[in-house]
């Protein structure tokens, strides 16, 4: 669906008055997800101990993650749909409160559509609202089960608060890649307050009820920065209306007309009325979809995916029972090394958020290479995660350990976005929307996956077990990568 001169001219107005608050609402809101993920690794211990886990009971955590932001992204759709309701009237603007109590008279001359400012403002307040159920619940120390329950809370909300991907790049081009910078510097920040309050004798579930005030924090922020404006709710009602001319044909008469929403992925701000009208046949999904599942490169996108998240996961989650097991380290500062991990990440994610729309396709194939792979012959590419995961496994220094720690996260940092950069680049415009929902999800479950695996065997073997997994999981993305196209293919011009 394409927007009209006028609600472009409408957006632009209110992205220069109101995007750069905004951007920095998001920021902040993933900034706390990254502060309640971050911590994990360095609590694990704590968990294992106060509460009796094993290292396969621990890995459920990532599995219960997976299974919330699985269930979130079945619901977010259907949710946006019903927050994002609204009455429209002909002659003034809609309420942005929840509730739509209509007159008799009202009923008559009103119709209910499709508000996207409205949605995104409830979509984003009400996940963030559920998020902090998280801390609640994690705050309370009330056994096992629950915390398994607060887990798929969080990624559950996080799958919604994910939706402001569409909206970050039409305020900025780099925003996108700074707002994973934005995760990353919670999940550096999260072990470092956490490791120190537990150094000076403080519990541990203390940290949690602390952190209840970043999320009081954040929903203010929220609540203040996307409340939807006069010229946003103006240009809703212009679009709803419009849309119930062409499709009625007719001035409105009856409230039995309602206007169901669609999701449009890049720049819908209208109700839509039915899937025919924005989406075309539904045969016509069901081809994108086949042709999607055709494409070789949507299968290695996700295979890499899935290998990257896993060993991402796997590292920052098992790094610090790694050390506490194998290297003796010191209970008091081991979980600093969680914050060198994802401070390296950071870094490097804040790097490429700037570098991102400057380098080429080529360019971001080989600087992700050097990032994974091992020097080959005539080559200049250096091993950097390889290596650091080879010098974990092999010196038997923990502050060592925690540098080469420190370095993957570093390396780690561009490979995802760099991943999905290269799919939209070579696969056709048609077959986007599902190939990185594809892409998507296969990076959601090894998220889960391969922790469980890590705790598996840590459970069998022990916790040494951690440096041969990360070390086959390099050698399997440097070659998925290393085989990948260098070039953008001809339909991609």
């Amino acid at each position: 669906m394409t927007r009209s001169p006028s609600t472009a001219v409408i957006q632009d107005s209110v992205l220069s008055r109101r995007g750069k608050i905004r951007l920095a609402s998001a920021f902040f809101a993933y900034f706390v997800l990254g502060w309640g993920d971050g911590v994990t690794g360095t609590l694990l211990p704590y968990f294992k101990s106060d509460l009796h886990l094993s290292f396969l009971l621990s890995s459920l955590f990532w599995v219960a993650s997976a299974s919330g932001y699985l269930l979130g992204t079945i619901a977010v759709e259907h949710v946006n749909r019903v927050l994002g309701r609204t009455v429209f009237y002909p002659d003034r603007l809609p309420r942005v409160a929840p509730l739509n109590i209509r007159s008799a008279s009202e009923k008559e001359t009103s119709i209910t559509a499709y508000s996207k400012s409205r949605s995104r403002f409830y979509t984003m307040l009400c996940a963030s609202i559920v998020h902090a159920v998280f801390f609640i619940i994690m705050g309370s120390k009330s056994g096992f089960p629950s915390m398994m329950i607060a887990y798929v809370i969080s990624a559950f909300a996080r799958s919604f608060v994910s939706g402001i991907n569409v909206y970050v790049p039409l305020v900025s081009k780099k925003g996108l890649g700074f707002l994973y910078g934005f995760t990353s510097v919670g999940g550096f920040a999260a072990p470092l307050v956490c490791q120190s309050i537990i150094a000076t004798g403080v519990r541990w579930v203390n940290f949690y009820f602390g952190s209840l005030v970043l999320s009081a924090i954040n929903c203010s922020f929220i609540f203040f920065a996307f409340w939807p404006t006069e010229d946003e709710l103006k240009s809703d009602t212009e679009l709803a209306w419009a849309l119930y001319r062409s499709t009625s044909g007719s001035s409105p008469a009856s409230s039995s007309v309602i206007a169901e929403p669609m999701r449009s992925p890049t720049d819908s701000t209208a109700p839509l009325l039915g899937k025919e009208d924005v989406l075309g046949p539904h045969s016509e999904y069901i081809s994108s979809y086949k042709a999607a599942l055709r494409q070789l490169q949507t299968w290695t996108s996700a295979l890499f995916a899935l290998i990257y998240t896993g060993s991402e996961s796997a590292t920052q989650g098992f790094i610090v029972v790694y050390l506490l097991n194998v290297r003796n380290a010191n209970p008091k500062t081991v979980g600093y090394v969680t914050s060198g991990f994802w401070g390296g990440m950071a870094l490097s994610r804040f790097v490429w958020g700037y570098l991102g729309s400057v380098i080429s396709f080529r360019q971001r194939k080989w600087i992700v290479q050097a990032c994974i792979n091992e020097t080959l012959e005539k080559s200049l590419l250096l091993v950097i995660a390889f290596s650091m995961n080879l010098l974990i496994l092999l010196v038997p220094s923990f502050i060592e350990n925690a540098v080469s720690t420190a370095v993957v996260g570093t390396v780690y940092g561009p490979i995802f976005p760099a991943n999905l950069a290269s799919a939209r680049d070579l696969l056709p415009a048609e077959v986007h929307l599902v190939s990185l929902a594809i892409i998507a999800a296969c990076a959601s479950f090894g998220a889960a996956l391969f922790p469980f695996i890590t705790g598996l065997l840590s459970t069998t073997v022990g916790a040494r077990t951690l440096p041969y997994i990360t070390i086959a999981q390099t050698i399997a993305m440097f070659c998925i990568w290393f085989l990948s196209p260098s070039r953008v293919p001809n339909h991609r011009g």
